[in-house]
C-alpha cells in the first residue's frame, strides 16, 4: 500500500468515520467511475473537499452549488457577519459555527451531521477559515471568517472571486 493510498483510507476513517473494510469497497466503485484518477488524486480530491462520502459512496462536489451557496451565506438572510468579542479580544467580520450549522440545516432542509459535513467543505475548500487556523468546521462557539473579507490586521488578505475560482478546480 503507497502513501497516497495509505492518506486515503486515514481520511475517510477520520473525516467520516468508516472502517478499513468499508472504504476497501467505497474507493474501489469511485475508481470504477473515474478509471483515469489515481491515490493521488482522490487524496487530493478529499483534502480539497470536493468529494464526500454520502450514503454509501464517494461522491463529486458540485462547484456551482458551493459557489451559490456561499453568495447565500454572505446575503443579509445569511449567517451574521460582525464583530465579535471573545476573552477581551475584538474578531472583525465573523461568524459562529453553531449559527452557521443552524443556518445551513434550516436553509438548505439538511441534518446536523451534512451541514458540518458542508462546513468542512467551504473550509476544505479555503472559503471559509477559523479566525486562528486551530478548527476544523465544527458547531461550536467558535468563530469563523470569509477569506475574501477583508479586514484589517488579518494575516489572510483579500482574495477575488477570480482567485477563489483558481482555488476551485472543476472534478
Amino acid at each position: 500500500m503507497d502513501k497516497a493510498q495509505q492518506t486515503v483510507l486515514s481520511i475517510l476513517m477520520m473525516r467520516f468515520g468508516l472502517d478499513p473494510y468499508t472504504s476497501i469497497p467505497v474507493t474501489t466503485r469511485w475508481f470504477r467511475k473515474h478509471p483515469n484518477k489515481s491515490w493521488r488524486d482522490l487524496k487530493d480530491y478529499l483534502l480539497n473537499g470536493e468529494v464526500i462520502f454520502k450514503g454509501d459512496r464517494l461522491h463529486n462536489v458540485d462547484r456551482e452549488k458551493i459557489n451559490a451557496l456561499t453568495l447565500k451565506m454572505r446575503d443579509k438572510d445569511g449567517v451574521e457577519l460582525k464583530n465579535r468579542w471573545d476573552n477581551f479580544k475584538l474578531y472583525r467580520q465573523c461568524f459562529i459555527g453553531s449559527e452557521a450549522v443552524e443556518w445551513l440545516m434550516k436553509t438548505q432542509n439538511i441534518s446536523e451531521e451534512k451541514a458540518i459535513q458542508l462546513g468542512q467543505i467551504l473550509l476544505d475548500r479555503r472559503i471559509i477559515y477559523h479566525v486562528h487556523d486551530e478548527h476544523n468546521f465544527q458547531n461550536d462557539f467558535l468563530f469563523y471568517r470569509f477569506y475574501n473579507d477583508k479586514v484589517a490586521g488579518n494575516k489572510k488578505g483579500s482574495t477575488s472571486s477570480v482567485e477563489l475560482n483558481k482555488m476551485l478546480p472543476n472534478v
